[in-house]
């Protein structure tokens, strides 16, 4: 220390007051130093479990739960739940709601809106579109013969909408493909497919050939198309026959739970269609009917055709008469020109 210092007056000294030497004496012997804190303090605990392996159970957690929706999927997949047995309680409640969905269906709308025949009506003709719908139960008269009577209930073909349009001969049937119907897990089996086609070229061929008259005329014109009754008519009496002739061309799987569109129409042969090569053996007489399966946005599955024997004893005998003046023309030709000309087209 130097001599300047020690000797400074105390008269440049700073003077403190006596409460703030008295703090001062009071935290230097109360308060230790920062340093002298710090290392008193005790050691952190060490981090639990959870903190050390925090994003291992949150990357094993994810991979779990992902395997769990995984399995769940295809299990429901590959055997899913047991639907209801037809005629449960559940599947009648299933069945109403079938119903009211198909009721609310935009082209049931429509086809029941061109079944009241306003045009027709105003202009006093008669024809047009009806529905068809099934008979009465206390008609004994009808055999429950149909593929739908044999497979009622929500998860087989339980619910249906059929329109006859009778002065083109069409027909436009919406129907359900039940869960039950499968053959490979959600898509439906190709021969439900192949029947339910049958059966509705075979109810076409029936309404078409007059079998059955209980066409009711279609109703007084309402404001709002479908709103009022419309034209119907009972489905045939008797079972209708069956096509002698079924092609089918599988354009995209059906699948199950949801409804189809079926178009059935009589099929013109053109100049030039090859068609016919696909029978193996060509029918003569009788009619013929092509189908389209579509889902409600119109996207194809199944094209088919369809070919009837003749039935009626009129039909038959014209099919004897086309088929022999066809076999006399070619063993007269043959007979009258020569070899050269044998294979003409004429």
């Amino acid at each position: 220390m130097s001599a300047i210092r020690a000797c400074s007056p105390r008269v440049i000294r700073p003077r403190l007051s006596i409460r703030y030497q008295v703090l001062r004496r009071f935290e230097s012997t109360a308060s230790p130093s920062p340093a002298q804190s710090y290392r008193n303090l005790p050691p952190p605990p060490p981090p639990s479990f959870a903190k050390r392996n925090r994003w291992p159970i949150i990357w094993s957690g994810l991979a779990l739960s992902l395997g769990l929706a995984t399995g769940n999927f295809f299990n429901d997949l590959v055997a899913p739940q047991d639907l209801p047995a037809p005629g449960s309680p559940e599947d009648q409640q299933l069945l109403a709601n079938l119903n009211a969905k198909l009721d609310d269906e935009f082209k049931v709308k429509v086809y029941r809106g061109k079944c009241l025949g306003v045009t027709k009506q105003l202009k006093g003709e008669a024809g047009g579109w009806v529905e068809i719908v099934p008979a009465p139960i206390e008609d004994q008269r009808i055999a429950d013969d149909g593929l739908i009577d044999h497979m009622q209930g929500g998860k087989y073909l339980g619910v249906e909408r059929i329109f006859w349009d009778r002065d083109e001969q069409r027909l436009i049937a919406i129907v359900w493909l039940g869960g039950a119907l499968s053959g490979w897990p959600g898509v439906t089996h190709g021969g439900v497919l192949a029947t339910v086609l049958t059966e509705k070229f075979a109810l076409a061929a029936a309404l078409a050939e007059g079998k059955n008259h209980s066409f009711s005329k279609a109703a007084i014109p309402q404001r709002m198309p479908g709103t009022g009754s419309h034209a119907k008519a009972y489905a045939p009496m008797s079972s209708p026959e069956e096509p002698a002739h079924l092609s089918l061309t599988y354009k995209k799987p059906a699948k199950t739970n949801n409804f189809y569109v079926i178009r059935v129409s009589p099929h013109y042969s053109e100049e030039g269609d090859d068609s016919d090569k696909l029978a193996p053996h060509k029918l003569r007489g009788g009619s013929e009917y092509e189908a389209i399966l579509e889902t409600l946005d119109a996207k194809t599955c199944i094209l088919a055709k369809a070919r009837f024997a003749p039935s009626s004893t009129a039909q038959k005998v014209e099919a004897k008469v086309i088929g022999g003046a066809q076999k006399g023309y070619s063993e007269f030709k043959e007979w009258m020109w020569p070899s050269r000309q044998k294979n003409s087209q004429i």
